[in-house]
């Protein structure tokens, strides 16, 4: 059974192969090849336990406040020998390492969804700059990632420049790109595509997919002819889509689906006029007298509409995620300007993530009450910040604590059922005078 220790030796040997692929390297000949206070190793587990302080105050706690520290010039140097990509390889090779491939009913949950990052402001970075007319713009990043819901941890992720934002884009190339087992991609509203259900379709795997409610003027349900639906419905769906505007495909609208030149649907070419798609429309009411309508090519005899719902409703853990990621494990907190040195440290933190993630799922948190209300898990939140310590601790030679029994005394009760409304605030970049 995997333990901190066995996983501290898989991420180790990930650094070494990595550091062994020069093609990572700007200078692929001499980068990293003397012997330094700052080698390639420490840069790793440095820029993984960065916290939200300055690169003096980050570097001051690394080393234990050591007169002799490295310097943040020190720091920026060697950081700048390596390639971003070098992080996204090692995410990759951690992962594939550590995956338990966990299913449901024979199939992995797959949630994708996007997240924006506030970077440092510059104007004149055209690539992620936003303008907001008179007022002051600001500058962000946008990732769209795909999360392994029964195992907790970030799967694949493309970052995407402002000026470049299209998460249905992302969610093609996602699909496209993926090799594993079979699996169910669910996402939220802003996916529902012909084109992305048609990539999931296409790639053999099966698509979970919340779309506007039917009494939406946007919603795609429109061309589906559900007028005379009661208000909870269970439908298979067949439609032709084409460039076509004859006579009689203009008549037969709730078979054919017209797909102008200006909308992207990768499946139509000046060869193939017709594209027949199949899909299941299911609406279900909720708590509160609300309703939501699901796509999905997910088969009647294999999955009810209950347990459509349960599927959906496990999306949100890709929610909570982004939630722990940015404010837990400090992804709203970069180090620097640099544009590149920036996807150096997403890449990071999603890693930390991953590795603490792995660790939390093994340890069962300690309960000796009995007859208590509710019941009880661990704090993410502070098993993050042990987890950081921890890895400090090994990496400067101390005699590493039982850091699965410190954390299994960390619990939170765990109470269903509540909710509260969504507080959508403006966020700001932290800038780094006020670090």
């Amino acid at each position: 059974m995997d333990n901190t220790k066995t996983l501290v030796n898989i991420l180790d040997k990930s650094i070494d192969k990595l550091k062994e692929k020069r093609e990572y390297f700007k200078n692929e000949k001499s980068d990293f090849t003397r012997k330094r206070k700052l080698n390639f190793e420490k840069i790793i587990n440095l820029l993984m336990c960065m916290e939200s302080g300055s690169l003096k105050d980050e570097l001051y706690n690394y080393f234990d406040l050591n007169i002799n520290n490295p310097t943040s010039s020190a720091l920026i140097q060697q950081r700048n020998k390596i390639k971003p990509e070098a992080f996204e390889w090692l995410l990759n090779d951690f992962n594939n390492q550590t995956r338990k491939n966990t299913v449901y009913k024979g199939y992995r949950l797959l949630a994708i969804d996007g997240t924006s990052l506030l970077i440092s402001f510059d104007k004149n970075d055209y690539n992620t700059y936003v303008p907001q007319g008179n007022q002051k713009g600001y500058n962000l990043f946008h990732i769209n990632a795909m999360y392994d819901l029964l195992e907790h941890t970030y799967e694949n992720i493309i970052i995407q420049n402002a000026t470049e934002l299209n998460e249905n884009g992302a969610f093609n190339n996602i699909v496209d790109n993926y090799k594993g087992e079979k699996a169910i991609y669910i996402a939220d509203r802003g996916y529902e595509s012909y084109n992305s259900f048609a990539h999931v379709i296409e790639s053999n795997q099966k698509f979970l997919i919340r779309i506007k409610d039917i009494n939406s003027k946007t919603s795609l349900t429109k061309s589906l002819n559900l007028e005379n639906e009661s208000d909870e419905f269970d439908l298979i769906v067949n439609k032709i889509l084409t460039f076509k505007q004859t006579k009689d495909i203009k008549k037969d609208k709730y078979n054919y689906k017209f797909v102008p030149k200006n909308q992207t649907f990768d499946f139509l070419n000046e060869s193939k006029n017709f594209y027949n798609i199949e899909f299941r429309v299911v609406r279900f009411k909720l708590n509160n007298d609300h309703y939501e309508c699901i796509i999905t090519n997910l088969s009647e005899e294999e999955f009810t509409v209950e347990e459509i719902k349960e599927l959906y409703n496990k999306r949100w853990g890709i929610e909570t995620s982004f939630r722990e990621l940015k404010y837990a494990v400090g992804l709203n907190s970069f180090h620097s300007k640099r544009r590149d040195f920036i996807k150096q440290e997403i890449f990071l933190r999603i890693l930390f993530y991953n590795f603490s993630e792995r660790i939390i799922r093994i340890i069962k948190p300690i309960n000796n009450k009995k007859n208590r209300k509710y019941g009880y898990q661990v704090n993410f939140t502070r098993a993050f910040h042990i987890i950081k310590a921890y890895l400090k601790k090994i990496k400067s030679g101390c005699e590493p604590p039982n850091i699965e029994s410190i954390i299994e005394k960390e619990i939170e009760p765990i109470r269903p059922g509540r909710s509260s409304p969504r507080k959508v605030r403006v966020q700001t970049f932290v800038y780094f005078i006020y670090r």
